[in-house]
């Protein structure tokens, strides 16, 4: 096979799945149009929010905390809803406060991508009988840690196989910065379920207090990833300087 056939034939075989899932299980109605238009609001203003990864000669990755409103809609109304979330956010994140335009292949990739995450994590939390309104360790917790670690590996298992096949070598993909995201995603999973429980019990005003740790999270990734890109614009050439900044 060509080398420069097998990324297009990853990259849109990842697409047409999660375009697939995403016709397939979208919502054709909301039983709480109030729920999902909070949702919709919370994830366009975490998705403008976003981290910036960078990968030296790969360019740069980002981050939000969007996944957070995926986890929430997820245990609260269903994947169908977190499905849709979920492409939204992206695509604002890929497209919105970007340094420099993305082609529309990796927008819809990474869209797709966490179409994919959010319904496999959504088959994790229905097969484990996810529940909250019954709270215990078999029931809540570790549903929730299972879609917290699905959605991580899943999402960033395909991004990670998408730069091993652009760059010829896997061994590229494994950037331990890729893993050290996961602390990020069981804590958007626990403050979800937090949400979530605020929600179910009437104290939605306990929400914002429930998402607090988010902040803790969102800036300690930040302080990290701007360390970082300093230290590589400082070893980089003038010409790569000019062209980064």
């Amino acid at each position: 096979m060509s080398p420069s056939l097998t990324p297009r034939l990853y990259v849109g075989a990842v697409i047409t799945a999660g375009i697939a899932l995403l016709v397939l299980f979208a919502p054709r109605e909301l039983q709480n149009p109030w729920l999902a238009a909070g949702l919709l609001a919370s994830t366009v203003l975490l998705s403008v929010f976003k981290l910036r990864l960078p990968l030296g000669n790969y360019g740069v990755s980002t981050m939000t905390m969007a996944y957070t409103i995926d986890f929430v809609a997820l245990i609260v109304d269903g994947a169908s809803l977190a499905t849709l979330l979920g492409a939204i956010g992206v695509l604002i994140q890929c497209t919105v406060r970007v340094q420099r335009k993305q082609p529309i292949h990796r927008a819809a990739f990474s869209a797709a991508a966490v179409v994919i995450a959010v319904q496999l994590a959504g088959m994790g939390w229905r097969a484990l009988g996810g529940d909250l309104t019954q709270l215990s360790l078999a029931s809540t917790v570790l549903p929730l840690a299972v879609c917290a670690i699905t959605y991580f590996a899943v999402n960033t298992g395909l991004v990670a196989g998408a730069i091993a096949v652009t760059s010829h070598d896997s061994s590229k993909a494994l950037n331990p910065e890729f893993l050290r995201t996961a602390p990020a995603f069981l804590a958007a999973a626990t403050v979800a379920g937090l949400v979530g429980i605020a929600m179910l019990h009437g104290v939605v005003f306990l929400a914002p207090i429930a998402a607090s740790p988010l902040l803790v999270v969102y800036r300690s990734y930040q302080q990290r990833w701007t360390a970082m890109a300093q230290v590589l614009l400082a070893s980089a050439s003038p010409a790569r300087r000019e062209a980064t900044v």
